[in-house]
C-alpha cells in the first residue's frame, strides 16, 4: 500500500472489492482501525490491544453496507488509541501528515480516514465521533464530515468506548459522495428539503479564536444564500459552554472505563499519557458525579431543542481553533482540547447531527463550519451541504 501521509494502521493492508453495481460503485473508502473486518484483527490503535485481540467473526454493518452499495475498501486506517485522543497524535504509530496544512495536527481520533481523504487517498471513509473524533479532523483537514444522529446508523461491529455518545462518523471531500455515502448508511434518500432560518449560537462564536470566529462571519452570507435566512443574538446555553465539558467527561469517561476497566486491569497496557489520564479520570467518577452529569444532559438537550424551535438549523465553528502544530506542548494541548470539547458537546450532549463544511480558513489554515439539525434531520443537513457546494 502506498501510503505517504502515514494515514493507514499497522495491519491496514485491507482490500475488499464492492458489489459490481450499486450507488457507490467506482468509489473507494477506508475505515478507521476499530471497524472490524472478518479474518483480520481490528487494532484500535493500541500495539497491546492489537496483540491480545483475536481476528473479527464478522465485518461490521457499516463496511458491509458500503460494499454492498459498490464501494470499495482500501485499507484500515489510523485512530488515537481506543479512540480516546481528539488531536491524531498517536504516541505509539505516529502522526498521519495533514494534507491541507503541513506540519499541522489532523485532529482526531479518526486521523487517517480524514488525511486519506484528504490526501486523496480514498474517495471517502468511516470514522466515528463521541466527543468530536469526526468532526474535529474534518475541520482540521479541511474536508466534509457528519455526525449522524446518535443511533441512526448501527454500531455493529465497531469498537465502541461510550455507548451514549459514540456514532459511526462519515467523511468525504466532495459533499455530493458525502450524500451518496450518506443514503446509502442512512437508508433514506437525500431531498431538497430546507430549514426556515439558521440560528448563529452567538456564545460558540465567543468561545472562537477571533479569526475563527472572523471566518465563520465571512462564510454567514453564503449559508444564507444557500440555506435559509440568518438569526442574530441567541445563545444556546444559560451556562458557560466550559461548564459542559465537565458533564461530558464524567459520562464519557466513566462509560469508557466500564467498557475497558477489567481489560486494563488484567492487561496493564501501553497508552500515551493523556490516554491513561482520561482512563484514571473516568475510573474515579463516582455515581452521584454520574448521576448529575446525566441530569445536566437532559437539561442540555431541552435547551438544544430550543434554540432549534421554529424550524431551525444551528451555525457555529466546528472548532475554536486551527489545528495546532505536531508536537506542541502537551499542557497547551490539554487546554486546547478542552476549547474543542466545549462546542462539540452541544450536538453530542442533544445526540443530534452535525455537519462540518471546509467553508473557511483563518491564517491559510481550514476552519469548518457547522450546522446542527434537530434528531433525525441527517439528509436535510447533507442536502444543505450539496447546495452549499454548488453555490
Amino acid at each position: 500500500m502506498h501510503d505517504p501521509l502515514n494515514a493507514f494502521a499497522l495491519g491496514g493492508d485491507v482490500y475488499l472489492d464492492g458489489a459490481k453495481t450499486g450507488p457507490l460503485a467506482g468509489l473507494t473508502f477506508a475505515a478507521k482501525d476499530v471497524f472490524d473486518v472478518a479474518g483480520y484483527v481490528t487494532g484500535a490503535g493500541n500495539p497491546d490491544w492489537r496483540r491480545l485481540a483475536e481476528p473479527a467473526r464478522h465485518t461490521a454493518w457499516a463496511i458491509g453496507t458500503l460494499l454492498e452499495s459498490g464501494a470499495r475498501l482500501v485499507g484500515k486506517t489510523h485512530t488515537d488509541e481506543l479512540t480516546r485522543g481528539i488531536f491524531g497524535d498517536n504516541s505509539h504509530y505516529g502522526t498521519p501528515d495533514n494534507p491541507r496544512a503541513p506540519g499541522h495536527v489532523p485532529g482526531g481520533s479518526s486521523s487517517g480516514s480524514a488525511a486519506a481523504v484528504a490526501g486523496g487517498l480514498a474517495s471517502m471513509a468511516l470514522g466515528t465521533d463521541t466527543a468530536g473524533s469526526t468532526r474535529v479532523p474534518a475541520s482540521f483537514c479541511g474536508v466534509f464530515g457528519l455526525r449522524p444522529t446518535l443511533g441512526s446508523i448501527p454500531m455493529d461491529g465497531v469498537l465502541s468506548q461510550s455507548n451514549t455518545f459514540d456514532t459511526v462518523g462519515l467523511l468525504a471531500d466532495d459533499p455530493d459522495i458525502l450524500a451518496r455515502m450518506g443514503e446509502a448508511l442512512l437508508r433514506k434518500k437525500i431531498k431538497d428539503v430546507r430549514p426556515a432560518q439558521v440560528v448563529v449560537l452567538e456564545d460558540a462564536l465567543a468561545a472562537s479564536d477571533p479569526a475563527v470566529a472572523a471566518a465563520i462571519e465571512a462564510a454567514l452570507p453564503r449559508i444564507k444564500d444557500a440555506v435559509a435566512p440568518i438569526v442574530r443574538g441567541r445563545r444556546v446555553s444559560p451556562v458557560p459552554l466550559a461548564d459542559w465539558v465537565e458533564h461530558q467527561n464524567a459520562i464519557q469517561g466513566r462509560e469508557a472505563w466500564e467498557r475497558f476497566g477489567e481489560w486494563i486491569n488484567n492487561s496493564n497496557p501501553r497508552f500515551g499519557f493523556e490516554v491513561a489520564d482520561n482512563f484514571l479520570r473516568g475510573s474515579k467518577v463516582s455515581n452521584r458525579t454520574l448521576s448529575a452529569a446525566r441530569g445536566f444532559r437532559l437539561r442540555a438537550r431541552r435547551w438544544v431543542q430550543e434554540a432549534l424551535e421554529g424550524n431551525a438549523v444551528l451555525v457555529l465553528p466546528t472548532t475554536p481553533v486551527t489545528a495546532p502544530p505536531v508536537h506542541s506542548p502537551r499542557s497547551v494541548m490539554w487546554e486546547i482540547r478542552h476549547r474543542i470539547v466545549s462546542l462539540t458537546t452541544i450536538a453530542g450532549m442533544a445526540g443530534c447531527p452535525q455537519i462540518s463544511l471546509p467553508l473557511c480558513t483563518a491564517g491559510g489554515l481550514p476552519v469548518g463550519l457547522s450546522l446542527i439539525g434537530p434528531r433525525g434531520s441527517d439528509a436535510l443537513l447533507l442536502a444543505a451541504a450539496q447546495r452549499i457546494g454548488k453555490a
